[in-house]
């Protein structure tokens, strides 16, 4: 059962054990201060869900204490019920007015104590679920507000150059074919159809990474126990794909733990796609690309290096050197749609994301994401032998 938390201020100690007699300690966790002051001192200490406020104090009396209190914006919303051996009505007015939720006479009798402790944290109760939702609406708009403009940046400035590519290839290539038909051989013409169909395709691409894009942004996935994924064989398969019917390059270097990730297989398979075509895509033949990933310290660290002239490294003091070079660098603003998918995906699992070099043919990349939690084995009993 719950336990409430009630301040009981009251100058004369008698009145506090008589209340302690009435509320069941199971349900209530009681506080004592015999002054005013004190009791407004150690509000943060108690963090009481109600009070019960003696009127008749010296030096700070209850209606004085109830005003201070409901005029401070962390507890106005404590009810406080005042308990007084006045009966005048002016005086409950001059109760009310303070700021008093309800009040009690004294003697106190235990079942309008009870019914008047139990309705005040009611109200409590409804009260702090209104504020937790207003909380969260807040939050969800505050998020919301975010993502539309980094929508709306994106849609302005980013996509439009990605997609302006392949439609302007598509559209020179008919405007030239409308213009030179006559001339053009059949070879020629095949050629310019082929550029084009691989600009369809690339714009085919483009609208699958756009619109996952914006789900991610829309309706971010949580993190769920039953994510798991393997970056071996999926990295493995991406390469297998890519350099299908050809040798892989001597001067690529793919070294890949077998370990498990604590990340939906489908958004892997998206990440380790998009970091790898980006790199791929740019990747020479007289260049080094070293490929790695390790389990460290309970992360898994991915790191992906093409540079021309020396072959890269991934030791842990050139990855540190990567992520001081890019703790202060605004390279990642205007990331193309494939990487801003995986700086997504990255962001939904807390993990760390950092590149350098986007726009050259040398490139940096480092990736740490969670590793599965590993299956903790069951305790063994050893069978209990009969003893005579």
């Amino acid at each position: 059962m719950s336990s409430y938390s009630i301040l009981v201020i009251d100058d004369e100690p008698d009145n506090f054990d008589v209340i302690e007699a009435l509320l069941p300690s199971d349900t209530y966790q009681l506080h004592y201060a015999n002054c005013g002051k004190d009791a407004i001192a150690s509000l943060d200490k108690f963090n009481p869900d109600l009070i019960l406020l003696d009127v008749m104090m010296p030096d700070l009396d209850g209606i004085e204490v109830c005003k201070q209190i409901k005029l401070m914006s962390k507890w106005c919303a404590v009810p406080i019920i005042m308990v007084t051996a006045l009966s005048e009505k002016e005086d409950l007015a001059q109760c009310l007015a303070a700021g008093a939720d309800d009040f009690i006479n004294k003697p106190v009798h235990s079942l309008e104590l009870l019914a008047r402790v139990n309705s005040m944290l009611r109200i409590k109760r409804q009260h702090d679920r209104i504020k937790s939702f207003s909380k969260l609406q807040r939050n969800n708009i505050h998020t919301l507000s975010n993502n539309l403009n980094e929508i709306r940046l994106d849609l302005a400035v980013g996509f439009p150059n990605e997609f302006n590519s392949p439609l302007s290839t598509i559209s020179d290539n008919i405007e030239y074919l409308k213009q030179n038909i006559k001339q053009l051989s059949l070879a020629e013409t095949l050629q310019l159809l082929d550029a084009s169909d691989r600009s369809v395709i690339q714009l085919h691409t483009l609208t699958q990474k756009f619109w996952l894009y914006l789900k991610l942004i829309a309706d971010t996935p949580t993190p769920s126990s039953l994510d798991r994924s393997k970056p071996n064989p999926i990295v493995k398969q991406i390469l297998a794909t890519k350099y299908a019917g050809m040798f892989m390059p001597s001067n690529l270097s793919c070294e890949i733990e077998n370990t498990s990730l604590a990340v939906n297989i489908d958004l892997a398979e998206w990440l380790f796609t998009e970091l790898l075509d980006h790199v791929l895509d740019r990747y020479q033949n007289n260049a080094y690309l070293k490929i790695n990933g390790r389990a460290i310290d309970g992360a898994f660290h991915f790191s992906l290096s093409s540079l021309n002239e020396t072959e890269p490294s991934t030791s842990t003091s050139e990855i540190s050197n990567l992520i001081q070079f890019n703790s202060t660098s605004d390279e990642n603003s205007e990331l193309p749609i494939g990487l801003k998918i995986v700086k997504k995906i990255v962001e939904i699992y807390d993990g760390v994301f950092l590149i350098s070099g986007i726009d050259r043919d040398e490139i940096s990349i480092y990736v740490n994401l969670p590793l599965e939690a590993p299956i903790e084995a069951p305790i063994e009993t050893a069978p209990l032998s009969n003893q005579n």
